[in-house]
């Protein structure tokens, strides 16, 4: 198979790579900065044939034409944007500069819609096209109280996501997932959250790879396949 991962150069997203590339798949891994990451140099020099990296921001309005231009002729049977920004510690809201807002929003939910929706004629029918999202982006649950606005941003993402799905009269030939990855140990989630990455990685693998065999859909589940209120 072949897969594309936005957003690879550490944490969840390099896990992800790592556990494709274990099972014999190709992987295009975006990064900012992929000659700046030990574990993407690591993972190339571990996988020499199936792993590529394009050094490109997910925000860039020309990235999925370059990644096009990496990815050749070959299909794509799943794509997982990963990429994203936290909301910067902020006492209030109301802090937050118009610019930061804008970014926060572009990157997580705008941005990400845009790649995939111009990425979709490429992906198989049978594949999926997963989002790393957020349980804060329940609007249900209202868990993002201490940022508001990354928990908007995530909703923001689902919204659009559930739109797509309904824009195509739910009939895209691929699943379309919003992931919930769970409280990592991430340079995001913090020392003391409850998972580790690679606890994570082997969850959302396992998920997607489900929701793909099980055929097109549009789900908001988290790591377990546990279904989460929109």
């Amino acid at each position: 198979m072949h897969i594309l991962i936005a957003g690879a150069s550490r944490g969840i997203g390099l896990a992800l790579a790592d556990r494709y590339l274990a099972q014999g798949h190709h992987v295009l891994a975006l990064a900012r900065q992929p000659e700046q990451s030990e574990g993407l140099a690591a993972l190339a020099r571990r996988y020499p044939g199936t792993l590529r990296t394009l050094a490109a921001d997910i925000t860039d309005r020309d990235v999925a034409e370059r990644l096009l231009a990496v990815q050749g002729d070959a299909l794509l049977d799943r794509v997982i944007v990963n990429a994203g920004i936290s909301q910067p510690k902020l006492d209030s809201l109301y802090d937050l500069s118009d610019a930061d807002a804008a970014r926060l929003f572009v990157t997580n939910a705008v941005a990400p819609l845009r790649l995939a929706r111009s990425l979709a004629p490429r992906v198989v029918k049978g594949g999926a096209v997963a989002f790393l999202s957020s349980q804060m982006g329940s609007v249900e649950l209202a868990l993002s109280a201490r940022i508001p606005l990354y928990g908007a941003s995530k909703a923001a993402l689902n919204s659009l996501m559930r739109n797509w799905w309904a824009e195509e009269d739910k009939a895209l030939p691929f699943a379309l997932l919003a992931l919930h990855p769970g409280w990592v140990r991430t340079d995001m989630g913090g020392s003391g959250a409850d998972l580790s990455v690679d606890e994570s990685a082997d969850g959302l693998v396992t998920t997607i790879e489900h929701h793909a065999q099980a055929g097109s859909d549009c789900v908001f589940v988290d790591y377990r396949n546990e279904t989460l209120a929109w």
